[in-house]
Formats: C-alpha cells, structure tokens, sequence
C-alpha cells in the first residue's frame, strides 16, 4: 500500500482553507477599517486639545459668549484655527499627526464658537490640497 495523500483528500483541504480564508479576510478587513477611523478620531481630538490650548493662550482674541446671549459667538475667520497654524506654533508635535495623512490633516482646521460661556470646537475636514 501507497503512503501519502489522494487527490481527493487535497482538493478537499484547498477548498476548506478557502473557505476558511473567504469567512476571516472580510473580518480582518473590518478590523482594520475600525483601527483606522479610531485613529482618526483620536487625531481629531488631539488637533482639539491643541485648539484649546490655543485658546487659553490667547484668551483675548477669543472672548466668550455672555450667559445673556442666546446665540452663539462666532469668530469669523480667527476662529477657524488651522491644523498647520497649531504645528507652526507648537500646540501640537507634527510627529503626533498620522503620518500616512499629514498633507490632508495639516490642511483642516478647528473652528471655534462660544455659548453659554463655553467654547465650543468642532473639527472640519477639508477636501483635497495635497
């Protein structure tokens, strides 16, 4: 008797990794995606901590809303503080930015509203500009 595998028991074997690699890639992929946009939004809320500490440095140009005022304050265009104003001015470390889109992050930028004697930060992605 022949020691070793038949063709049966092989093509059996390729079609149960098969079908074990179509079921795990769709989820690892789902992983990955999910990694990625946690990333992201960590990102963003690092961009806003360093808007914040923007702010508290240049409490002056910023006022806040008073109680009385119902809607909010708003800035014009000093309230819309660039990402690269905030790596330019030391409030965040350019080696903190997601590299693989720091063109496209330095680009976006923080506005920054105030009410009810708050300031309110919001973070706006800008299309393009790499």
């Amino acid at each position: 008797m022949k020691k070793g595998f038949t063709l049966v028991e092989l093509l059996g074997t390729i079609v149960i990794l098969a079908l074990i690699a179509l079921i795990a890639f769709p989820a690892v992929l789902g992983l990955l995606n999910n990694s990625q946009d946690e990333t992201d939004k960590a990102m963003q809320n690092f961009a806003i901590n360093g808007a914040r500490n923007y702010i508290n440095d240049n409490m002056d140009q910023f006022p806040k809303a008073l109680e009385s005022d119902t809607a909010k304050k708003t800035y014009g265009d000093k309230g819309n503080i660039s990402i690269q104003t905030l790596v330019d001015e030391g409030y965040i470390d350019s080696t903190n930015i997601n590299s693989d889109k720091n063109c496209q992050m330095l680009n976006d930028y923080i506005k920054v509203t105030s009410d009810s004697n708050k300031y309110n930060y919001e973070y706006i992605t800008v299309d393009g500009g790499c």
